[in-house]
């Protein structure tokens, strides 16, 4: 334990202390900004699956819904490589932004790495707007939002 002026910090997981700061700075956002919804909703996972004609598992997408207000976040997408190049990850993408749409989602984010695909995710209409150099070393990601289409 680590003593500043009669500070302490002290390591390890407190999940009660985690709540804790979470609502005090939720509290705090909320007394500033009125980018808030009167109504905040919960986060909830937004999963889907493909699989082939013979039942086996060729792509997957995790993401979330409102971790941020307003914002779909896409975490994994993934497809079996001999799958790539047909339509799977595109089709798993879109109708991912539909369910957001329903939900509520206005916007959707993501991350990807400079060897993954970040011109499918260019062609898809997210536009970058940050990149972490050396993450892990000698890999560069690139951050991208988009606006999704209103579902009215």
């Amino acid at each position: 334990m680590a003593n500043m002026a009669g500070v302490h910090l002290v390591p390890g997981e407190n999940e009660a202390a985690a709540e804790d700061i979470t609502q005090r700075l939720i509290s705090y956002n909320l007394a500033h900004t009125s980018a808030f919804p009167a109504a905040p909703q919960e986060p909830q996972p937004l999963h889907l699956f493909a699989y082939s004609a013979e039942g086996k598992l060729i792509g997957g997408l995790l993401g979330r819904t409102h971790a941020i207000s307003f914002w779909f976040e896409v975490s994994i997408l993934w497809v079996d490589e001999s799958h790539r190049h047909r339509g799977v990850a595109r089709h798993l993408m879109e109708r991912a932004e539909q369910e957001a749409t329903t939900r509520g989602c206005t916007y959707a984010r993501l991350a990807t790495s400079d060897y993954q695909a970040p011109g499918f995710y260019a062609r898809l209409g997210y536009v970058p707007y940050g990149e972490l150099a050396n993450c892990p070393p000698g890999e560069t990601v690139t951050y991208f939002w988009k606006a999704l289409a209103s579902s009215t």
